[in-house]
């Protein structure tokens, strides 16, 4: 901002006697700097969660309660009729909630007193008992000479033993005639995981959990194969983790199948560093696309990019087959699969997305978005009230359009009389733009009770990405990052099925 320019024209504004255009500038520059702080909050406040803050986005029903307040004191009585009857609903669900947290909270204490102090181990640990006698000098009686055993005072002390290395001799048998000295028979080879390697399947399969699921890097595992006493070289490691990779691959192409022909496929992305020479710094960026299908099968696609056209990215091409429900983000990418008119795929929009802008705009200070985020939590709510009581979809779907539909509206209303008076570029302005877009998509839910409120379950499967690129930093080629995707595939999928 030119200081001294803004400082000569008011100047002037004033000295001509044009005192409305001279307010009207001081108007407009107080409202940029207002935007540009609120933008600068939200930037700080995303650095200071990424560094020492938590990473979840709750807020807490006390604090939407002071946040709407603290507004209502800034603006007055006016808004009360666009938050009194949400209020009055939050009090009666409050005061439902309040007793069975009573109730719960007594029946918790009892559990606590009924509870041993000490939780007990699993009963299917193997248990090796030790018997510890009474001292010589405490097994007799004085007067009645040698005591009897009664029993046994028993505790449990839970031990470990480090993994260990075996070796397997695989001996094949040779035949031959003693009489002609031919006729030599020899028993057929060994199957093996590594085709002329001497690693065992538990060997490849430790390997393969050790860096997708454990998240250690290659380096780590030959040192800590190296403490059990094999020491092996890298590239020997990695070749068996390729080949175990590859062994996978037609487990994942069926899980591919199995999301195209799921009720509903959630689908996310997320970036991994990958070594490419010809690039600056010897790094780009790839993309792990996740995909969920209904909540029990998993696919991992990698692509070495993120474009927009269908025909330059294969996770949009394999979007392309589906025939129902995607629910998704708003990248630009996915309107090419939903606005081609072959399309049969149905886009369903994501809560969690919606609310994540609102959550930014509030916590950079913008105390409107409160409305905003109290309105999707009562939404939530309503789930979390229809997954305790086992709702079958369709009771789930009548809960929506009773108790849903309308929080729907009021959060339509409020942003439609809202909007107009935002500056485009402010955090609030976008959170509403972004709802705004997603609307029809967002709105979905009320169609089919499966239909999930977000599509939280693909980002969770992203963890695993994510934690995992925090240690071994990026993949050592396409071909090492394609490999990942088909692991993740399936560590993705033995989680959501509890294997």
């Amino acid at each position: 901002m030119d200081v001294e320019g803004v400082c000569a024209e008011l100047s002037r504004l004033l000295d001509e006697g044009r005192t409305e255009p001279a307010l009207e500038l001081v108007a407009e520059l107080l409202n940029r700097l207002r935007d540009e702080n609120l933008r600068l909050g939200v930037e700080v406040s995303k650095l200071l969660k990424r560094h020492t803050g938590r990473r979840g986005e709750g807020v807490s029903t006390d604090q939407l309660e002071l946040f709407l307040k603290a507004l209502g004191d800034e603006q007055g009585s006016g808004d009360e009729d666009a938050t009194g009857e949400a209020d009055a609903e939050s009090s009666e669900t409050d005061a439902e909630t309040g007793e069975a947290d009573a109730e719960s909270s007594e029946s918790t204490d009892d559990d606590k007193r009924k509870r041993p102090r000490r939780r007990k181990l699993p009963g299917d640990l193997p248990r090796t008992p030790r018997v510890i006698e009474v001292p010589e000098e405490q097994r007799a009686c004085p007067e009645h000479g040698d005591k009897s055993c009664i029993g046994y005072a028993e505790s449990e002390v839970l031990h470990f033993e480090p993994a260990r290395f075996w070796v397997e001799v695989i001996r094949r048998e040779k035949l031959a005639c003693r009489e002609c000295a031919g006729q030599v028979a020899v028993a057929p080879a060994a199957n093996k995981i590594v085709e002329g390697g001497m690693a065992g399947p538990g060997v490849v399969a430790d390997l393969l959990i050790g860096k997708f699921q454990d998240h250690l890097p290659l380096n780590r595992q030959i040192k800590r194969y190296a403490r059990l006493g094999v020491k092996l070289p890298s590239s020997t490691v990695g070749d068996w983790l390729g080949q175990g990779a590859d062994l996978l691959e037609p487990l994942a192409r069926l899980e591919a199948q199995n999301v195209l022909d799921a009720f509903v496929l959630q689908t996310d992305d997320s970036s991994l560093k990958v070594l490419d020479r010809t690039k600056a710094g010897n790094i780009k960026r790839g993309y792990l696309w996740v995909h969920v299908g209904d909540g029990r099968h998993c696919y991992v696609l990698y692509t070495p990019n993120k474009e927009y056209a269908k025909a330059d990215n294969p996770a949009l091409e394999f979007l392309e087959k589906r025939n129902g429900y995607i629910q998704a983000d708003a990248f630009p990418g996915y309107d090419t699969v939903f606005a081609d008119p072959a399309a049969e795929s149905i886009e369903v929009g994501c809560w969690m997305h919606a609310r994540r802008y609102f959550v930014e705009a509030l916590d950079g200070g913008d105390l409107r978005a409160a409305i905003a985020v109290k309105l999707i939590k009562k939404m939530y709510e309503v789930e979390a009230e229809a997954t305790k009581a086992r709702a079958s979809p369709d009771e789930r779907l009548a809960r929506r359009h009773e108790r849903t539909s309308p929080l729907l509206n009021e959060l339509g209303q409020w942003i439609a009389d809202t909007y107009q008076e935002l500056r485009p570029k402010s955090p609030l302005a976008k959170a509403m733009g972004y709802t705004m877009r997603q609307w029809t998509a967002l709105r979905r839910v009320l169609e089919d009770g499966r239909l999930p409120l977000d599509n939280g379950e693909s980002e969770r499967r992203l963890r695993d990405v994510a934690m995992g690129r925090r240690n071994y930093l990026f993949a050592g080629s396409d071909t090492g990052a394609e490999r990942a995707a088909i692991v993740y595939s399936i560590l993705g999928g033995c989680a959501l099925n509890g294997v």
